[in-house]
């Protein structure tokens, strides 16, 4: 999603309406002050993310299921994938 541009006074004003489209609607503003971009305000990351460089390590670390744990896993994911839309995802 592109940044939209704000003016710091804008900001101010209307701080409230601000945060609930970075929150709600994941928007990003560039916030400018004359001519130059002063700062950036985004959505904040997810907590308790898993760095890349760790996820061989997670994935190592769950726990083994057995052969009727595994059908069962197979069998949700079938029927999640067969109440998905494809035309209703939207891909950016």
């Amino acid at each position: 999603m592109a940044a939209k541009t704000i003016t710091a006074t804008d900001a101010a004003r209307s701080f409230s309406d601000v945060l609930n489209q970075v929150r709600y609607q994941g928007a990003e503003f560039d916030i400018v002050r004359g001519r130059e971009v002063i700062a950036r305000l985004l959505p904040a990351a997810p907590p308790g993310g898993v760095a890349l460089d760790r996820l061989d390590e997670l994935v190592r670390s769950l726990p083994h299921l057995g052969p009727r744990e595994v059908e069962a896993f197979a069998r949700d994911i079938e029927r999640g994938l067969a109440k998905m839309r494809p035309d209703a995802v939207e891909w950016d």
